[in-house]
C-alpha cells in the first residue's frame, strides 16, 4: 500500500484557492492522510518604504497573507480533526520555493490548479510537468468533489503500471474506485509488406493487447472485479494527449492517471511527452501523475542552483 500522508497544495490568492482547499478537504476525508501544507509564494513580499512611513503599524505581508489563508482554509478542515493544517508563505520563483518545500516536508503528492477561465496563466502547471519527480494532481477549476471513475492511461510500459499499481493500492483513493485500463494502439504501415489488409493487421494489434492485459490480471487480480479494459485506436494524424482526455470525457471519468518517465537536466525543456500532451487538452478532468520515486536524483539540486 502506498500511504500517501503528506500532501502539499500551491495557493495563488485567486478564486482557484477555493476550488483546490474543497478538493483537498475531499481528499482529506480519508483518515490515513495527517498533514496538509498549503503554501502561497510572492516574487516580492516587501512592502515600499513610501507605504511604510503612512502605515507604519502594518504588519508584515507575508503574515496578513498566511492569516488570510488561514481564514478560508479553516472552515473546509472543521471536520477533519485528523488533518494538520500548516500554511507556508514564501518569497521567491513559485516553481522553486514548491519544490524545494516539498523536498523538505517530504510530501507524497503536490496539488496545484489547473486553469482555463479564471485569471491567471497556470504557467506552474505545465513546469511541474517538466521539472516535478513527486506525484502531482492538477485540479482544473470546474473539479467536482467526486472519485468513483479513474481512467489510467497504460501502455504497458513500467511507468504505466506504476501508475496503475499507485491507483489500485494507494491510501489516496477509495477501495472501491472503478477502474478503466485505456490503451492507444498504433497500426504500423508495415503491415503492408506482411500482405495483410488494414482490418486484419489492427487485429493483430489487438489480439497483442489483450493477451498483455490477461498477464496484467494475474498481477492485479482485483481488476477482474473493478477494471474494465479499452482499446482506442491512434491514427497518424491523431495526438494522443488529445485522444486519451476525449475517451476519458466519454467514460465520464472522475480522474485521468498517466505514468511519467522522468526527464533528466539536459532534456528539461524539450517539449512533446505523452504527459505534456495530456495536460495541454485536459482542463476539466482532475490528472494525477506518477513517476518513479528515484528518478531525476540530484535534479532538483541543479534546479534550486540554477
Amino acid at each position: 500500500m502506498e500511504n500517501l500522508q503528506k500532501l502539499m497544495v500551491g495557493l495563488d490568492l485567486t478564486p482557484m484557492d477555493d476550488t483546490l482547499i474543497g478538493y483537498t478537504a475531499f481528499l482529506c476525508q480519508n483518515p490515513k492522510i495527517e498533514r496538509v501544507y498549503f503554501i502561497h509564494v510572492e516574487k516580492n513580499l516587501e512592502i515600499p518604504d513610501e507605504l511604510r512611513n503612512i502605515f507604519p503599524a502594518t504588519a508584515p505581508a507575508d503574515e496578513r497573507i498566511r492569516v488570510a489563508l488561514e481564514d478560508k482554509i479553516k472552515p473546509y478542515f472543521e471536520g477533519l480533526p485528523h488533518v494538520q493544517v500548516t500554511v507556508l508563505v514564501e518569497e521567491g520563483s513559485p516553481l522553486k520555493e514548491l519544490l524545494h518545500w516539498n523536498n523538505i516536508k517530504q510530501t507524497d503528492l503536490i496539488l496545484v490548479g489547473r486553469k482555463l477561465r479564471l485569471s491567471g496563466s497556470g504557467v506552474l502547471a505545465q513546469k511541474l510537468v517538466r521539472t516535478g519527480r513527486s506525484v502531482v494532481l492538477f485540479v482544473p477549476e470546474t473539479a467536482e468533489p467526486v472519485l468513483q471513475h479513474v481512467v489510467v492511461s497504460i501502455d504497458f510500459s513500467d511507468y504505466s503500471l506504476l501508475a496503475l499499481d499507485r491507483v489500485l493500492h494507494s491510501s489516496i483513493l477509495p477501495p472501491n474506485v472503478q477502474v478503466t485500463c485505456l490503451h492507444a494502439y498504433e497500426v504500423p504501415t508495415g503491415y503492408i509488406t506482411l500482405g495483410e489488409s488494414f482490418e486484419q493487421f489492427e487485429e493483430r494489434m489487438k489480439g497483442f493487447a489483450r493477451n498483455k492485459y490477461e498477464q496484467l490480471l494475474k498481477r492485479f487480480p482485483e481488476l477482474r472485479e473493478r477494471g474494465e479494459f479499452k482499446m482506442v485506436r491512434l491514427d497518424n494524424d491523431e495526438n494522443i494527449g488529445e485522444l486519451l482526455v476525449m475517451e476519458a470525457k466519454r467514460a465520464w471519468a472522475d480522474m485521468l492517471v498517466v505514468g511519467a518517465k522522468g526527464k533528466s537536466a539536459a532534456a528539461l525543456f524539450v517539449l512533446g511527452s505523452v504527459t505534456e500532451k495530456v495536460l495541454r487538452y485536459d482542463s476539466d478532468i482532475p490528472l494525477t501523475i506518477f513517476r518513479k520515486p528515484k528518478e531525476e536524483i540530484g535534479f532538483l539540486e541543479a534546479l534550486l542552483n540554477t
